[in-house]
């Protein structure tokens, strides 16, 4: 069960004793309600709160604390009677469901208890029933309102997560060009040499003729792993994107002097193989990243580890920090970035898992495997 999940059961609860202590309340202290029939209105109360309390059916639940409502009207001469349940059945029922007829199937319910509390008020009909039905509408006016708003947050959270994996597509395009215009710059610039010397230096014009080739492979092999998956927008300039050829330290260091996270220790067991395509550095180098910035927006400044495993067919990837030391609000932010990572991971063949660690900190794992020039993958 979720946070939010918790948190709406506490809610619930809570509305429920609130409208139980009124109700109980109004037939200990009316003077209103007749003689003797306040503990049979109060037993009444109780059973109403186990039907919300259940409520495993929840129109059906409308229905029965409808029918209790209009029965202690009439039977006790309470002005309030279970209207206070009533009114939480009506927006529990309302606000629960994506189903617009639960709207006039509550409506209907509120308006047909309504006319039996005015038929049993001392008041003339029409003014009763009209006060009685306000009551009884609001919660139904209010519940369509809230599960209106969250329908659209949530649409509008549906719409930035879209826009930021749009977003980060169009970063890793802009990695392949920087990747691909590189290697057609060195196959250029080889491919003169070995036309310039070809026929003098048959040994360097051989060379540059394996580095042309060389250079060859690793740009289809960058097309195949990355241009599948990617949506062009030819409005947006292009952008050269970070160099593979940074160190990890240069990343970390990169990433510490923009979050303020200074207490970072790097680990790195191995290396990448001789000829690793360009997209692998740069995906590992984009985890170690986000996971620096999250850091920084969730926890502080605290003790982090990152660590880069290699073995024969990939990097695996550990950043975990400690829990901070005072409790502590989180920098606004998407809450998707690792959505991004995790995306861009697996456009790899890789994965990215990301959650609390047992020391009360948190810990994001990824192995991503290399992508080795020649059309294969590690």
């Amino acid at each position: 069960m979720t946070h939010t999940d918790h948190r709406g059961r506490r809610a619930d609860l809570a509305a429920i004793i609130t409208a139980s202590a009124v109700t109980v309340g109004v037939f200990v202290l009316d003077p209103d309600v007749t003689a003797g029939r306040e503990l049979p209105g109060i037993a009444v109360t109780a059973v109403a709160a186990v039907l919300l309390a259940a409520d495993r059916f929840a129109r059906v639940t409308v229905v029965a604390i409808g029918v209790l409502t209009a029965v202690t009207l009439a039977w006790t001469s309470s002005p309030v009677a279970l209207v206070p349940m009533l009114a939480v059945a009506l927006y529990r029922l309302v606000r629960r469901s994506d189903d617009r007829s639960v709207i006039r199937f509550g409506s209907i319910a509120a308006i047909v208890v309504a006319g039996f509390g005015a038929l049993a008020g001392s008041e003339p009909f029409w003014f009763e029933w009209v006060t009685y039905s306000a009551v009884l509408l609001l919660p139904v006016a209010a519940a369509d309102a809230r599960r209106s708003n969250l329908r659209r947050r949530a649409d509008a959270l549906e719409r930035q997560v879209s826009e930021r994996l749009q977003a980060e597509r169009l970063r890793i395009a802009y990695d392949l060009h920087d990747i691909v215009a590189h290697s057609l710059s060195a196959i250029t610039v080889q491919s003169g040499i070995a036309a310039h010397r070809f026929d003098r230096d048959p040994a360097t014009a051989h060379t540059a003729l394996v580095e042309i080739n060389d250079a060859g492979r690793r740009s289809l092999d960058e097309l195949r792993s990355l241009l599948g998956l990617l949506r062009s927008d030819e409005s947006l300039p292009l952008r050269p994107a970070p160099s593979a050829t940074a160190t990890l330290n240069d990343i970390v260091a990169t990433a510490t002097h923009s979050t303020q996270v200074e207490t970072v220790e790097v680990v790195e067991d191995g290396h990448y193989p001789a000829g690793v395509a360009e997209s692998t550095v740069v995906t590992v180098h984009r985890i170690v990243h986000e996971c620096l910035v999250n850091v920084a927006r969730h926890a502080g400044d605290v003790p982090t580890r990152v660590r880069l495993r290699h073995t024969d067919d990939g990097v695996h990837v550990t950043v975990s920090n400690q829990a901070p030391t005072a409790p502590r609000v989180a920098a606004p932010g998407t809450g998707i970035g690792l959505v991004a990572v995790r995306e861009r991971a697996e456009l790899l063949g890789g994965t990215l898992h990301a959650g609390p660690a047992d020391h009360g900190g948190f810990t994001v794992r990824a192995f991503v495997p290399y992508q080795i020039p020649g059309g294969w993958t590690a």
